[in-house]
């Protein structure tokens, strides 16, 4: 009996050496496990007489061990002792190691919910759910155990914001990036100078003078951040962005030319409807329909689209198509589609035949950017004049870089890429935990769960200083 005693606690990890297994018990979604201490003479702390013992105080404990579909409560039967000396009488009860004074949850629930929150797509309504506690404690616990200290800032930081829209003061967030390992630096609460400024000021000026390459997109006072905080980075800007400007430019024009179809299908409805004398069921042309659903022909990298030759049926279009002739279509409908394509695809090859010769793109470039001038297409002239302003910083992104990943390290270029994937986090989690009131508590889940082998506090904070700090709402 002693043994499977002994076996039970190990199973159950309950440390203590001298409690025992009464009874277990169990219902459709609840086991109870019944525990006492052995029996042995007590002796009072104060005077040194014996004691006796006043009765059983049954307690009862969740315990998040073993929960396989059920939920398994610890049934704590906990002894009242008294000193035996009239003039003492001092009371003491039984303690039990694996769980705290007045607590409904034994010490080792506290680490398996922080460790819980390392999946930032789990919201604290699931944890609670999980460990049979409430939002409140979930959240609470992860709060004293968790609070995660900038990094030092990198050689390469990519620099990029989130909408997180929590309040007026945090409706962009900045967010910084370790290039080379991809794991996040820190989560400021805005992007307004207002917020930056004093908060790149208190880094200390040689941990700021490390960084070399500041990533960032086009947007202005990001790039200002290098003459600001970092004098010795140099501002990049990365090929998505530039190759989102020429596809946003021509996507601009598309809409303009699909605006002009619907424009002549609805007025030929109305001349068939005066024609006719009556209503009748409104449909767009074949024309707009192809451009509608196929004009990511256009703007996908030609090298990226898997042309397929097979004919199939278009029962929309009423005919048998492939690839090609979808491609085709689209050029019928306005001679300009194929040239303004082929004006996109001179970018796009520059861009990718010098990956890692920053040297050759520097001659290559004035080459592109002179054909855009004088290109009879305002938007390929205005996209010049954007390659002409940030020339330098589009020029340092085909620079290669050794970056860590789970294989190992591999060459890249300097990018935005990675940052606009961390970037999906934070909004995951805004949306999978239905909004959040405060800033701080999303920062703290975010980083701990971006963070290789984040690490928890050593000692937990009070919760006086959780209420206080952590979990007041930002407004």
């Amino acid at each position: 009996m002693f043994c499977m005693n002994n076996d039970i606690t190990k199973l159950l990890d309950l440390k203590d050496s001298d409690i025992k297994v009464l009874q277990i018990k169990e219902t459709k979604s609840v086991r109870t496990v019944v525990l006492e201490k052995e029996l042995c003479a007590h002796f009072c702390p104060v005077c040194g007489r014996r004691m006796y013992s006043k009765g059983i105080r049954k307690r009862f404990v969740n315990h998040p061990i073993l929960q396989d579909g059920m939920q398994l409560v610890l049934e704590i039967h906990q002894r009242r002792w008294q000193c035996s000396d009239p003039n003492c009488r001092d009371i003491e009860t039984d303690q039990f190691s694996f769980v705290d004074k007045r607590r409904r949850n034994t010490n080792v629930s506290d680490l398996l919910i922080v460790q819980a929150f390392r999946d930032h797509s789990a919201s604290a309504a699931q944890i609670a759910r999980r460990f049979s506690v409430s939002d409140t404690h979930a959240i609470t616990t992860f709060a004293r155990y968790v609070d995660m200290p900038r990094r030092q800032l990198p050689e390469i930081l990519c620099i990029d914001e989130v909408h997180l829209n929590i309040s007026k003061r945090c409706k962009y967030a900045l967010v910084l990036q370790d290039f080379i390992t991809g794991e996040p630096v820190d989560l400021v609460i805005s992007r307004r100078e207002e917020y930056t400024l004093p908060y790149f000021a208190q880094i200390p000026g040689r941990e700021r003078a490390r960084v070399r390459y500041l990533i960032c997109d086009m947007y202005r006072p990001y790039l200002n951040y290098a003459d600001k905080y970092f004098p010795n980075a140099v501002p990049v800007i990365d090929a998505f962005h530039v190759i989102q400007l020429i596809n946003r430019h021509f996507l601009q024009y598309i809409r303009n030319v699909q605006r002009r179809l619907d424009a002549r299908d609805r007025l030929r409805h109305e001349e068939r409807e005066q024609q006719f004398h009556r209503q009748l069921p409104f449909t767009h042309s074949k024309d707009y329909l192809v451009l509608k659903k196929y004009h990511w022909l256009l703007l996908k990298n030609r090298d990226d689209i898997k042309y397929y030759s097979q004919p199939r049926m278009d029962y929309q279009l009423g005919r048998i198509m492939n690839t090609y002739d979808y491609e085709q279509w689209l050029y019928r409908i306005d001679p300009n589609f194929e040239e303004i394509r082929e004006l996109k695809e001179k970018y796009i090859t520059l861009n990718r035949k010098y990956a890692g010769d920053p040297k050759g793109a520097r001659k290559a470039l004035p080459g592109i950017i002179k054909l855009y001038r004088n290109s009879k297409y305002k938007i390929f002239r205005d996209i010049s004049y954007t390659l002409e302003e940030f020339f330098d910083p589009i020029i340092q992104s085909f620079i290669m870089i050794q970056r860590i990943g789970k294989e190992g390290s591999y060459a890249s270029r300097l990018s935005n890429g990675p940052i606009e994937a961390l970037n999906r986090i934070p909004k995951d989690m805004k949306r999978i935990g239905r909004g959040y009131r405060n800033f701080y508590y999303l920062r703290n889940r975010f980083l701990f769960s971006q963070r290789k082998n984040a690490a928890i506090l050593a000692t937990p904070k009070t919760l006086d200083e959780v209420l206080i700090k952590s979990l007041k709402p930002t407004k």
